[in-house]
Formats: C-alpha cells, structure tokens, sequence
C-alpha cells in the first residue's frame, strides 16, 4: 500500500496520457476506409470459402463469439499497459544513467 501512494499523481499522469494517445489513435483507425470496410462486410472467416453462390454465410464457430470481446480486452488494456511499463523502465533507466554521470 505504501508503494501504491508513492509517487502517485506522476504515475496515473502517464497513464491517463498513454490512455489518450491510444485512444487518438484509435478514432484515427476508425475514420480510414479500411475500417469502413470491415464494418460494412463484418467478420467473415471463412465465407470465402463458400463464395457468394452459397449465401456466404459467416463459418465462425460458435466459441469464438465468447472468447473474441476478451481478446479486445485484452488488446485495449493489454497495449497500454505494455508502453506505460516500457515507458517507466526507459524513464527508470535514463535517470539511473543520469545519477552515475552527474553524482551529486
């Protein structure tokens, strides 16, 4: 707990910061027209196999409606958790480098 309170305000700072840029980014993706294009077409693994002859109805199976929105989860949260670690370590990293250039 008593690590928790450390350093706090910088902390959620440069979380809230990432948080945001990825979510630019985001709403960047969502306006290109690739993005377009998968939300007019939808997911269709597999329906190529079929081709349009046959209805291309969407082959996924059924688990995979249950496992994909934890796949996204993962990913949101998962991606910036990982450049907030990177970000710290790199920031931990340069000001250890700092102390040994210029000890004071």
């Amino acid at each position: 707990m008593k690590y928790l309170k450390q350093s706090w305000q910088r902390r959620t700072l440069i979380v809230m910061c990432i948080s945001v840029l990825v979510s630019v980014c985001m709403i960047a993706l969502e306006n290109t027209q690739w993005a377009d294009h998968i939300n007019q077409v939808g997911y269709s693994h597999g329906a190529e196999e079929q081709g349009p002859a046959e209805g291309g109805k969407r082959n996924m199976p059924s688990y995979m409606m249950y496992i994909l929105p934890f796949v996204k989860e993962i990913v949101l949260i998962g991606v910036p958790l990982l450049i907030t670690i990177g970000w710290l370590k790199l920031a931990g990293l340069v000001k250890t480098l700092m102390k040994r250039i210029r000890p004071s």
